[in-house]
């Protein structure tokens, strides 16, 4: 699990966050997540909101089967 909650915290640091504009909030995504996007009102919980779905979306890609992204791949991209 060690293994795993380290991936998550190095995925977490490659979040790409935009502020939308004037009350529109933020939107958070990581890329090479595919359909990995959350928008919030406010920074802090488009963070917190990104760390959620990005535990849901681990859970699944690996009950499918699917693997998880390189991460050291997408920093190149990032």
């Amino acid at each position: 699990m060690n293994g795993l909650s380290e991936y998550f915290n190095d995925a977490l640091k490659l979040a790409v966050v935009k502020n939308l504009g004037a009350g529109e909030g933020f939107s958070a995504k990581i890329p090479g997540f595919a359909g990995l996007v959350v928008f919030a009102p406010t920074r802090a919980e488009v963070l917190q909101e990104l760390k959620s779905a990005l535990e849901g979306w681990i859970e699944l890609s690996l009950e499918r089967g699917d693997g998880l992204p390189a991460l050291h791949d997408l920093e190149a991209v990032a």
